[in-house]
């Protein structure tokens, strides 16, 4: 994996080239995704606190980012909300149900983490950015603006290491981890990760930080100190049939070699140092309040990584639908317990995974987690689903062992607690409320709902809201008969990096965000002409029994596709990137659009010429043979590549023999051009 260091970083990432990494000055302009120039919000330029008073002061031992982070003050806890719909961060009280504040931003905010100093640090994905507020002295004036760095593109998760001397920060289009120095915001380091990093935890020593992956069935290890920052993988895939077909061969030490894949990686959480844990009154069977007991302490040194496993069938197979059920369940939930000490996984199964049939409620979309000090339980919040959850997390895989779940308001992304007192707070993206929970009380009367403001100018319409909660709505029938959502396989808009056997053949998963709209015909094979041809296609082939359509009026479908159409995707510009690539990317850009390689023959303009072709590229199983042109538009994050996902990487499509365009006589140095200017469309 390449790291830039900080000596590199001081000759290049704050060069000219990339417009310069330091901290964004007060008077400075930003241009946002429409291009109009708009008045700074960065603040001073000055990334240290400015107020002597320090305020509202983070939640103890808390160094892991949320869509809420949790503060204290002398009156109680503040909750501060990274809304991204209202491009907004609030400040809500969480004793009297009241939003204190709240902060316009001009981009939509990630997750926010609360500093040592009580700052707040947030990452705003859309302008690629990491910015420092400060509360004020009143705490129902918006948070004051101190500065805004630069980040790799679309800047997601935020850690801070246990001296609070770093934070680091997940890229997640950009597949880069970055260090900055917490008091300056100065890079530290920025290191090459694999695809959509997003949740990261810093483990107790600080030398490690590990990130969750959306797609791909792992966690990174990055080694924090000295200049090197070396990255290693842990593969949380989990064997074929390991729940009792197939056998641990134990003399050996080996398992079978069939995996069943794994996505849905958005969050990690770690276990509680004993001393961190809180005694805790839990709720009797009669709902009456108990006597204190104290939580059991989960051995320390373990990550918990809620994801789903995937079994996508065999891709030379052709099949009924998306993915072949006859041998076990397509999608299954699973937390895989991680090692921290010896980097490796404990979970070397997926149980349950061969029981046929819908079961309803299950965690298919996990979102965050985090372990209570409290009750020493790990809650887990569930797009789709609508739900809080507390496993055991001295299982070896805890999302066997529910302990008790909560339903909340739709959409929740984030989960903080106050282990004091034993509360959990979760936002709900999609109805804008925070769920307050007492986890000492009965489920049935646990919840606190509150409302947060909603701005002037959300950044979807009416319709695309209701299409975001039917893309994420799982065991809808309608849909998928066994509990699978849209998101399911295009998880934030994007795609699952898997290839499915289908009754057409192998297929690659698409990316949608950003792509649909004006993009038909539909299909790899463009036999749909449709947006609304090719969902009725896609429910029939998923089992579901589809949306009605009701002509003349916004139904369901059409408000699904409205939401497709809105999808937020990545802005690949004014990010912090190596300048040194400009030379590279300048030739590549003459190589495509040259009558040398043809490529801007099919892919105009770098998108579709709405046209199939047969390329020499049908796989084993495939019925047809001519496929469609598909947008080059974010081609660089959607490895692997062609319908059958036969291409690790862009290199190796333009290396390969196909009958696509003519860049198999490129040099090693061109086609590596190529490659990195595909990357920036």
């Amino acid at each position: 994996m390449r790291t830039t260091t900080v000596g590199i970083v001081m000759a290049t990432l704050f060069s000219s080239g990339c417009g310069g990494a330091g901290p964004t000055p007060e008077n400075a302009n930003t241009t946002g995704t429409t291009g109009i120039s708009q008045p700074s919000l960065a603040g001073t330029g000055d990334c240290a606190r400015q107020d002597g008073q320090l305020g509202p002061l983070p939640i103890a031992g808390v160094r892991e980012g949320s869509s809420v982070a949790l503060a204290k003050t002398a009156a109680g806890t503040i909750a501060y909300v990274a809304d991204e719909d209202s491009r907004a961060i609030h400040s809500v009280d969480i004793r009297n149900g009241l939003t204190l504040s709240t902060t316009s931003l001009d981009a939509a905010p990630a997750q926010l983490l609360v500093l040592a100093d009580g700052r707040v640090a947030v990452t705003l994905r859309d302008r690629n950015r990491v910015q420092i507020f400060e509360p004020r002295r009143d705490a129902s004036q918006p948070l004051a603006p101190l500065c805004r760095v630069k980040a790799p593109v679309e800047p997601f998760g935020l850690a801070a290491t246990p001296d609070d001397q770093t934070l680091v920060v997940t890229s997640a289009w950009a597949r880069k981890v970055t260090g900055y120095d917490a008091n300056t915001m100065a890079v530290k380091f920025v290191t090459d990760v694999e695809r959509e990093p997003r949740g990261l935890v810093v483990d107790d020593s600080g030398e490690r930080a590990f990130v969750a992956h959306v797609v791909g069935g792992k966690v990174s290890v990055i080694d924090l100190p000295g200049d090197d920052h070396d990255v290693r993988e842990i593969d949380l895939r989990v064997p074929k049939g390991f729940d009792g077909s197939a056998r641990f061969n134990a003399r050996a030490g080996t398992l079978p070699t069939a995996l069943r894949q794994s996505c849905q990686g958005f969050a990690l959480a770690k276990s509680i140092m004993p001393d961190q844990l809180k005694p805790v009154v839990p709720p009797p069977a009669d709902g009456r309040r108990s006597t204190e007991l104290s939580p059991t302490p989960v051995p320390r040194g373990r990550i918990f990584a809620p994801r789903v496993t995937i079994d996508p069938g065999d891709s030379q197979h052709r099949s009924s639908g998306y993915g072949d059920n006859h041998s076990s369940r397509v999608e299954a939930p699973i937390v895989s317990v991680i090692d921290a000490a010896a980097e490796r996984t404990l979970t070397r199964a997926a149980l349950g995974t061969r029981q046929r049939g819908v079961r309803f409620g299950e965690c298919l979309l996990p979102r965050a987690a985090v372990v209570s000090g409290a009750t020493g339980g790990l809650l887990v919040t569930c797009l789709g689903s609508d739900v809080l959850l507390e496993l055991d997390p001295r299982s070896v895989d805890p999302v066997r062992l529910e302990r008790r779940r909560w339903k909340v308001p739709s959409g929740p992304t984030g989960v903080a607690t106050d282990d004091a007192r034993a509360t959990a707070v979760v936002w709900s993206q999609f109805d804008r409320q925070l769920a307050v929970i007492d986890l000492t009380a009965a489920v049935d009367s646990a919840v606190d709902i509150i409302s947060t403001p909603r701005l002037p100018t959300p950044t979807l319409s009416k319709h695309a809201l209701q299409g975001r909660k039917l893309f994420h709505q799982t065991d809808d029938l309608r849909i998928a008969r066994d509990g699978r959502a849209c998101a399911s396989c295009h998880p934030d808009g994007r795609e699952d990096a898997l290839t499915w056997s289908t009754p057409v053949g192998p297929r690659q998963t698409i990316m949608l965000a950003g792509r649909v709209k004006g993009s038909g015909p539909f299909s790899w094979l463009g036999a749909h002409e449709s947006e609304k041809e090719h969902l009725r296609i896609t429910f029939q082939r998923l089992g579901g029994h589809g949306l009605p359509d009701k002509e003349g009026r916004i139904d369901e479908m059409d408000a699904l596709i409205a939401y497709l159409h809105a999808m937020p995707a990545p802005m690949l510009t004014d990010a912090l990137v190596d300048p040194h690539q400009a030379k590279s990317i300048a030739r590549g850009k003459a190589l495509f659009f040259s009558e040398e390689t043809g490529c801007a023959s099919c892919h105009i303009s770098g998108r579709s010429d709405a046209n199939t072709h047969d390329l020499g590229t049908a796989a084993m199983g495939d019925r047809d043979r001519k496929f469609d042109t598909p947008s080059l538009q974010f081609v660089g994050g959607t490895a692997p590549y062609f319908h059958d996902g036969r291409y690790a990487s862009l290199l190796d499509v333009l290396t390969s023999d196909s009958q696509m365009g003519h860049t198999m006589q490129l040099s090693r140095k061109d086609a590596v051009a190529l490659a990195t200017y595909l990357e920036t469309l």
